[in-house]
């Protein structure tokens, strides 16, 4: 008796680039040259090491390139938390002092200053939000001669509002507070010019929109915060080069632990460690080398573009029948993103007349059709979070609008198709 067949496997439609973008191919070839070139083992370790040290500075220069900003402003860091945690942990707090963040925000946004702010008796304020929208205003009604920073995320994991920086950024000097950005799910979809914002510290994993996934982000720190912050503690290359080289000074007889090494005056002194992951560092400058190629306005376009036909195919199955279903009968579709291009990101979240049970099983079905998406959900917001970017295409996102018709009508071509 000869085996089944082996059914052959769905195509898949990746649509959730906000939890993690997808590797460029060519930057994952060279992703197997570079751990090859480690398997060789022919070069001095410590040569490779400095050498492997490069990809460092030159995944600054990226992604300062990037966001419009110089190399000395920036740091790599291990994801957006990390980043967050080091301003955390080197802000001026003192007892009775406050930090705001809004009620939408991801919960290591806020977690990261948890442990500083119960050591000192800080109070991390919550901002209460009105319908999925964050405003300069929200703030304002909570701030007041004590509060030391605002901490919001450029735009929101849960429905993609982007948020206005600027204005918030000036209620923040205002009142002689710091403004600190999560812009993990902004930059690598939207054009970002750090400077012309007038923020603090902008943080970003590099493992969404930045297209890496080996655990390499950035933190920006602004002219008004760079000087002050220190971290707690200094690596190998928070200093600057000895004369001569890391491999003479460190086969130096004279050398001694308590030489008096220059510490860098660049934001990489946050960098702390002996030991870098070179390989993030590595993907980090390769993904935004390749976007700077493609062109950030270009990256951002289509991905507005792809939105666009998302909603619209979405807000298509809303349904003008009795009831507010669609033409099958089923759940209405309700799209619970900003239509404004002020506030629209690369995110759109949508959900059903059904409520949560509905989307989580909407979500299992699509899942099975080999569509990518997620459910999501904070402070009674969310619902279908969908995330496209510059490499999808506008097939994909039909395919959506059509397993979703699909699904919220019954499933009535389901049965056709698998027979």
């Amino acid at each position: 008796m000869g085996r089944p067949p082996v059914p052959a496997p769905r195509p898949v439609v990746y649509l959730d680039n906000a939890c993690m973008g997808r590797l460029d191919s060519a930057v994952m070839s060279e992703v197997h040259g570079f751990v090859n070139r480690l398997d060789v083992g022919v070069t001095p370790p410590t040569d490779l090491i400095v050498e492997l040290h490069g990809w460092y500075a030159r995944a600054r220069d990226a992604v300062a390139r990037l966001v419009h900003a110089g190399a000395a402003d920036i740091a790599l860091v291990e994801s957006t938390s990390h980043g967050l945690g080091l301003v955390a942990r080197a802000l001026p707090l003192e007892p009775g002092d406050n930090v705001l963040a809004c009620d939408l925000e991801f919960f290591p946004t806020v977690l990261c200053w948890t442990a500083r702010c119960r050591e000192l008796g800080v109070e991390v304020r919550e901002v209460a939000t009105r319908g999925g929208r964050i405003e300069a205003e929200d703030f304002a009604r909570h701030l007041d001669a004590r509060t030391r920073a605002i901490v919001v995320s450029s735009v929101q994991e849960i429905n993609g509002f982007r948020a206005d920086v600027r204005a918030i950024g000036l209620l923040a000097r205002d009142h002689d507070a710091f403004l600190i950005v999560d812009g993990v799910q902004e930059v690598g979809a939207l054009t970002v010019d750090l400077p012309a914002l007038g923020v603090d510290a902008y943080c970003a994993g590099g493992h969404k929109w930045l297209q890496n996934p080996f655990g390499m982000g950035f933190l920006y720190l602004g002219e008004r915060l760079r000087d002050r912050l220190q971290p707690d503690f200094y690596g190998y290359f928070n200093t600057e080069e000895p004369a001569g080289g890391w491999g003479e000074y460190l086969s130096s007889p004279a050398r001694s632990p308590f030489d008096s090494l220059q510490v860098t005056c660049s934001t990489c002194r946050f960098e702390t460690g002996g030991f870098g992951n070179y390989l993030g560092a590595m993907v980090l400058a390769r993904s935004v080398e390749r976007q700077l190629e493609i062109g950030p306005a270009h990256i951002e376009e289509r991905i507005r573009t792809l939105r666009a036909r998302l909603a619209e195919g979405l807000e298509g199955l809303g349904g003008d029948c009795e009831g507010g279903g669609v033409v099958g009968g089923g759940p209405r579709v309700e799209v619970r993103s900003s239509a404004a291009p002020e506030e629209a990101s690369g995110i759109i979240t949508f959900g059903l007349s059904t409520g949560r049970p509905g989307e989580l099983a909407l979500g299992d079905r699509l899942a099975e059709r080999g569509m990518i998406v997620c459910v999501r959900y904070t402070s009674g917001v969310g619902g279908v979070r969908v995330s496209p970017h510059y490499y999808n295409t506008d097939e994909d996102v039909d395919a959506l609008v059509d397993m979703v018709k699909d699904c919220v009508d019954g499933g009535s071509h389901d049965s056709a198709r698998t027979g």
